[in-house]
């Protein structure tokens, strides 16, 4: 049975079980009419009963026993702005099982998380997801660095240190006779990592480490070798509390990733069955549809061979696909979103998986503007600003809720499965409107700025630069209001 839920529940259920503290008013009135938001469709859709139920199972018992997540996906994930924000909101209600997985970015030559600074020395080299064949194998997080260089190291530094607590840190490496020795510094303390140790974890591409402490700074440092040359590929590390109870939240994947990606993780089943995800976020399509507007005929059969490999590690495993956001590149409106929406609903279904519809969720086609307009998404009209990151993950944390609220109160509900939006008429608008610009923008002298308009906008319009434009009218930044009259040319 098909069901639609009205905006209000959103607001009803912070008043219930979960308690939500609002942030920047990401929740209020104004902003969701501003963005044209549409939070009826802030739930994870399932396909039937028994889904709801192991769902709620997760959640009600992670105060008890560990509920782990992987959140894969491309930049809006690497940085780690929406995962930081929802899992703040789920740690609140459910526990806090610690940072989750960390990686050393500086070494990847590539940006890194908002939670810590990663820094390195001596010559390492990288691969990484998006690569179509990654010349070294790949672990869960999407990213792997290795090297031959006996200076080397890498550095992770926290700007708060995270309180004394007793954790567990897992590292993974590969274990062989080629593995050089290497130091784990965290806080004053030391491990030496040698032979003799690795020897223990024979068939183990993995350690784990005991930590009770303050931690600061965490360094791994090679240690020089009567052996030159040996080879020191890592895959990266959890850092765990001891306690197994609360919410653990893996945030993986890299910026510039297709849904394809999560095809090239060599190392995924191995180890995954050390950390033992329970839900699993495949959180793609920004890349997938960009460039050429469509949604590649390859890309169900990728979505179902990814279901596939995930249930075959552990078949009880909870999967959720999401849509991607609207977009706008090089002058036109990215319609396949809606295509990639629709298939992502249709793949959900057939595969028996949740869903995320957070196409509709963020108001849809044609919508990116507006974001940038307030301040929510960049000016190349793909990426979010900060503020719009952590909006995203506020909303994937309440979707969350929601659910968890809707099968509590209709326990008996075979299945929340939402319709799509139809967009047509909106496509036809904008493309109308688009006609009849470009019809008469070529002896157009001036413009007058309509509310939701952008500078990048008007340019694209108008086939003039953002600076001619702001050249003509003394604009000192991209800042402009309706009703403003603007000199085109």
């Amino acid at each position: 049975m098909k069901r639609r839920i009205g905006l209000g529940l959103v607001f009803l259920f912070f008043l219930g079980l979960y308690s939500v503290q609002a942030r920047e008013a990401q929740d209020s009135i104004p902003v969701i009419e501003r963005l044209k938001l549409d939070t009826s469709y802030a739930f994870l859709q399932y396909p039937s009963l028994a889904t709801a139920q192991k769902l709620t199972k997760l959640f009600s018992q992670a105060n008890e026993n560990r509920l782990v997540i992987f959140h894969f996906g491309a930049s809006h994930i690497q940085s780690e702005v929406v995962t930081t924000e929802a899992k703040s909101y789920l740690h609140e209600n459910f526990g806090d099982a610690g940072p989750g997985f960390l990686f050393p970015f500086s070494a990847a030559k590539t940006y890194g998380s908002i939670n810590y600074k990663s820094s390195h020395t001596g010559t390492w080299t990288s691969a990484k997801s998006f690569q179509l064949t990654p010349k070294i194998p790949l672990g869960v997080r999407g990213m792997t660095v290795e090297t031959r260089d006996p200076a080397a190291s890498f550095t992770l530094t926290f700007p708060s240190p995270l309180a004394k607590e007793e954790y567990e840190l897992i590292l993974f490496f590969d274990n062989n006779a080629q593995t050089p020795d290497f130091k784990l510094t965290v806080g004053e303390n030391h491990w030496q990592v040698d032979d003799s140790l690795r020897s223990v974890q024979a068939g183990k591409n993995y350690l784990r480490i005991p930590i009770t402490q303050e931690i600061g700074k965490i360094q791994v440092q090679l240690l020089p070798s009567e052996k030159p040359g040996r080879l020191f590929r890592f895959y990266g590390m959890s850092l765990e509390k001891k306690d197994k109870s609360g919410v653990l939240y893996h945030s993986l994947g890299v910026g510039g990733s297709p849904f394809e990606a999560v095809l090239n993780l060599e190392k995924l089943r191995e180890q995954s069955e050390v950390l033992q995800p329970d839900l699993v976020i495949l959180d793609y399509g920004t890349n997938n549809i960009l460039y050429e507007n469509k949604v590649a005929e390859s890309l169900p059969n990728n979505v179902t061979k990814a279901i596939s490999n995930l249930r075959a590690i552990n078949p009880e495993m909870l999967i959720v696909l999401t849509s991607t956001q609207d977009l706008f590149y090089k002058g036109r409106h990215i319609d396949a979103g809606i295509e990639f929406a629709r298939a992502m609903d249709s793949l959900a279904r057939s595969n028996e998986v949740l869903y995320w519809n957070y196409y509709d969720l963020s108001g849809g086609y044609g919508q990116i503007k507006n974001w940038e307009q307030a301040g929510y998404a960049q000016k190349d009209h793909i990426h979010l600003t900060s503020k719009g990151y952590r909006l995203k993950g506020y909303w994937w944390n309440a979707s969350i809720l929601n659910t968890l609220k809707f099968h509590a109160e209709h326990p008996e509900q075979e299945s929340l499965q939402l319709p799509l939006k139809n967009y047509d008429a909106m496509k036809e608008q904008l493309r109308v409107a688009s006609q009849a610009v470009q019809s008469s923008s070529s002896g157009r002298s001036s413009y007058k700025v309509k509310y939701g308009d952008t500078l990048s906008g008007i340019a694209d319009k108008f086939g003039v630069r953002v600076s001619t434009l702001k050249r003509l009218n003394n604009l000192r930044s991209d800042r402009i209001r309706a009703g403003q009259v603007l000199k085109i040319r």
